[in-house]
């Protein structure tokens, strides 16, 4: 699932051509999927709409939703957090290895991820 970090408004991006998908939306897309409660849902590449107060509607729905901060200490971190490039690759091996995650852009690593999955299934 893709959530846009755009803006906060995703009403006025739907305007523009784009089909961004709030916290909210992305929690009853994966109810109507079939997923529970008890689903890990992993959010990749930083903020979506803002942190953690925008993400509400969607933790009330999913209560474990987990990134890399979450699942790694500052400290495991550390190595990693001066290359961009080397964060997005722990991203991507979350991701990849993850039932469900949500990046906050339509970027190259939803599309590689997707790619992926539809060549080489879990």
């Amino acid at each position: 699932m893709t959530v846009s970090p755009m803006s906060n408004n995703p009403d006025k991006e739907r305007r523009q051509g784009r089909c961004p998908l709030t916290p909210e939306e992305v929690g009853l897309m994966l109810r109507a999927l079939g997923y529970n409660k008890d689903v890990h849902l992993y959010v990749a590449s930083g903020e979506v709409y803002g942190g953690d107060e925008t993400l509400a509607p969607l933790r009330a729905l999913f209560p474990n939703i987990h990134s890399k901060d979450t699942i790694a200490t500052k400290q495991e971190l550390e190595p990693f957090s001066a290359f961009s490039s080397r964060m997005a690759a722990l991203d991507f091996i979350v991701c990849d290895e993850s039932d469900v995650f949500v990046t906050n852009n339509n970027g190259n690593m939803a599309k590689i991820l997707a790619g992926r999955r539809y060549v080489l299934p879990l």
